[in-house]
């Protein structure tokens, strides 16, 4: 009796350690890669639930466990980027919890296995991260070709002869897209119609992409979304990375990156690029080239310092690319429809940031770049020229409202724009200074956040403009969020740039005195992680809305011209997108989307539809790797519904084209084997060899009035296999 007592005694007292079981953890950031520094005061709450407590002064902390699990753990302090932990059960040793600095302008995420591409539950803004790895599931040659495995951004060709690919987002074209790297200006301007294809894939650390209207504190032009491009550190990047990559229709690339710590506070990194298209090649026999000669060079170099209340980056970049395409052998007339694009671009940044060790929830950002950018280009008989000088500086001062649950940012910008352009010998420039201030507000709760943000703006053509914007999530559960955002967005356009494709055509362009873009975008969002049939998953669905105010509206529905003029009436965009990730096995993930779009506009000739873009897309990707990511394997579907096509009913019967599209699918699939220190993938582009039949109107008379090599909608390449190998080295 006296053990049965002993026994009963031992249990009950293990239930009771076990229900009043504390996690106990620690928060710090890393400096110089390699000191722990303790963050005191630091939030630590349970995500849903009135669970919380805040750091010691060594950084320590202990929190009652939840009453469910699995839960969210979040961890957030001003001037860091919050943290959030899914846990099923306490862990039997401390918690570790690195915090990435604001100044770092990145974010930071904790998971067992991480996400190639995963949905922020604490952010109040819709934030999608991608990071190297999914990169590396398809060639990646640049950016724009990045988002190929992705569901949120939609990547088309341009025309039928230059081969660049253009991204669209909530249905809309980049443009109204904010698009930076490390929160500097990135494409804009001049860069609009090629400069995605100027930023190497490889150079990138993680993409984040933000729907609908972003944060004021980067700026106005912001309509549809932001995509912000985080490049490789100095001071967490291999020593040496080796990246060759070559496909079947002559395409070479040559990446190398180098990065050195030079002290606890010095690094430096410098990486470059090298590629060349040199091959001919005409598959479908009309006399155009499928695919342009291209030859870029492309290098760029960084610094980063890092004391302990002051970090500064910055470092240049150039690029140079030259493009020859167009016709291989003449048909016509005496002589070859040639098109040609060189560019040139130069530019310097500089990062510097203010830290206050004692105040940590304080923090001064001052960033800045410089930027020169050339373009000549001919596309037959038609030449146009532009040079653009860009100067962008942006101060953000951090600090708290009472406690760390009420933060706020405010500051100054001025971006500065001098264009020089020249059509077909008619000049023509403009010159915009642009200075304006910003406040931010951002409420964090248990289970709730809020982001309330305005600036004003004064443009010296066209006078002072405001941005409002506000973002609100709510977390019904451990496990989902839901959010609401509205704001205003502001962009002055350069439509001869922007719509480069309609040069490759015989239309005429005609354009009257274009006032700025104005929009608003309201969108809403669900993220819902769960479990079903043991199977991890998340599900997320939003709807954003797009309504202009002023829209450069760009008509081709008279196949003679292409005409610019200012919006008269209606504009705008539902978009619709509904995705499921379901991690299938520890090794094995699937992810399906579908989106629907309705995108309308009133022309001078009554309200269409936006040509060229599919109402209905379906996406499909699925990833298995072994153990250690030995061997991986990738295979990504998507599928096109039709789209409404410019009419052509004006045309001789031989030119014209049908007023809608064909649906279509497309399948990309990449093999990779990894070694200890090297990687080998072979991969292959557009499976099925699916490409748009004759896409060029008139492709035997280029210099008659019915040629157009603008209305694309479809694949211009066939089927494309590739073969690289990934070398990386650390020094021990």
């Amino acid at each position: 009796m006296k053990n049965h007592l002993i026994i009963l005694i031992c249990l009950l007292f293990n239930i009771a350690v076990g229900f009043s079981q504390n996690l106990k953890g620690n928060v710090f950031e890393m400096h110089n890669g390699e000191h722990k520094m303790p963050i005191p005061g630091a939030n630590v709450y349970w995500l849903n639930a009135d669970k919380g407590t805040v750091t010691e002064a060594d950084g320590t902390f202990e929190i009652a466990a939840p009453d469910t699990f699995p839960a969210t753990l979040i961890v957030s302090f001003v001037g860091y980027q919050a943290d959030s932990t899914v846990l099923k059960s306490i862990p039997n040793k401390p918690l570790n919890i690195e915090l990435k600095s604001n100044v770092d302008l990145k974010e930071f995420e904790v998971v067992e296995k991480e996400a190639t591409t995963k949905i922020d539950i604490v952010n109040p803004l819709l934030v999608e991260k991608l990071n190297k790895q999914e990169f590396e599931k398809a060639a990646c040659c640049n950016i724009s070709e990045s988002f190929e495995t992705n569901a949120t951004v939609d990547v088309n060709f341009t025309d039928a002869v230059s081969g660049t690919k253009k991204i669209q987002m909530l249905g809309l074209d980049g443009i109204y897209t904010q698009i930076q790297a490390e929160n500097l200006p990135l494409i804009r301007g001049l860069s609009s119609a090629y400069g995605l294809t100027f930023v190497p894939g490889t150079w990138a650390e993680s993409i984040q992409i933000i729907k609908g209207a972003g944060s004021v504190v980067n700026g106005y032009e912001s309509i549809t979304g932001q995509i912000n491009i985080e490049m490789l550190k100095p001071d967490e990047s291999e020593n040496l990375f080796v990246n060759v990559y070559g496909n079947e229709k002559g395409r070479m690339e040559l990446n190398i990156h180098g990065a050195q710590k030079l002290s606890e506070k010095w690094s430096t990194m410098s990486l470059a690029h090298v590629s060349n298209q040199s091959v001919e090649w005409d598959m479908n026999d009309d006399s155009f080239l499928d695919m342009p000669i291209k030859t870029q060079y492309n290098f760029f170099n960084r610094w980063k310092y890092r004391g302990k209340k002051f970090m500064s980056q910055f470092g240049f970049r150039g690029v140079y690319d030259e493009l020859e395409a167009g016709q291989n052998r003449i048909t016509n007339e005496n002589r070859l429809f040639k098109i040609g694009v060189t560019t040139k671009q130069f530019e310097v940044f500089n990062k510097n940031g203010f830290l206050f060790p004692e105040k940590k929830y304080k923090s001064i950002g001052i960033i800045q770049n410089f930027k020169y950018h050339s373009h000549q280009s001919n596309y037959g008989d038609k030449k146009f020229n532009a040079e653009q000088t860009s100067w962008y500086f942006n101060s953000i001062y951090q600090t708290i409202i009472g406690n760390t649950h009420n933060t706020i940012k405010f500051g100054g910008s001025m971006q500065y724009d001098l264009y020089d352009k020249n059509y077909n010998d008619s000049l023509f420039g403009r010159e915009e200074v642009v200075p304006g201030a910003f406040a931010e507000y951002t409420y964090t709760g248990n289970k709730s956040a809020l982001v309330l943000g305005a600036r004003g703006d004064y443009h010296n053509m066209y006078g002072a403009f405001f941005t409002p914007r506000l973002h609100y999530k709510y977390n019904f559960t451990q496990l989902s969020a839901w959010r609401f955002s509205v704001g205003r967005g502001f962009r002055t356009a350069n439509p001869f740039i922007e719509s480069a494709s309609v040069m490759a055509s015989s239309r005429n362009v005609v354009t009257e005195e274009l006032n700025p873009e104005i929009a608003w975008n309201y969108g809403t969002s669900l993220t819902h992680n769960f479990e079903l049939f043991k199977k991890e998953m998340t599900f997320s669905t939003d709807y954003y809305y797009t309504d202009f105010e002023n829209q450069v509206v760009i008509d081709m529905e008279n196949p003679n011209e292409v005409v610019f003029y200012n919006l008269d009436g209606k504009s705008f965009s539902h978009s619709l997108q509904v995705e499921l990730h379901v991690r299938i096995t520890e090794q094995l993930e699937l992810r399906t989307a579908y989106k629907f779009y309705d995108i309308q506009t009133d022309y001078k000739s009554g309200r269409k539809t936006k040509p060229l873009v599919p109402t209905n897309r379906a996406f499909m990707n699925i990833a298995y790797a072994t153990n250690f990511d030995k061997w991986k394997f990738d295979l990504t579907g998507q599928w096109f519904g039709t789209s409404r096509l410019p009419s052509t009913e004006t045309n001789p019967a031989d030119y014209q084209i049908p007023s809608r599209s064909l649906s279509y699918f497309m399948f990309n699939g990449q093999v990779t084997r990894a070694f200890k220190h090297f990687e080998v993938y072979v991969g292959v582009e557009n499976l099925t060899n699916f490409t748009q039949d004759n896409p060029i109107i008139a492709a035997n008379d280029p210099f008659g009035s019915n040629f157009d090599a603008s209305l694309i909608w479809g694949s211009i390449n066939g089927r494309i296999t590739y073969a690289g190998i990934r070398y990386k080295f650390n020094k021990l």
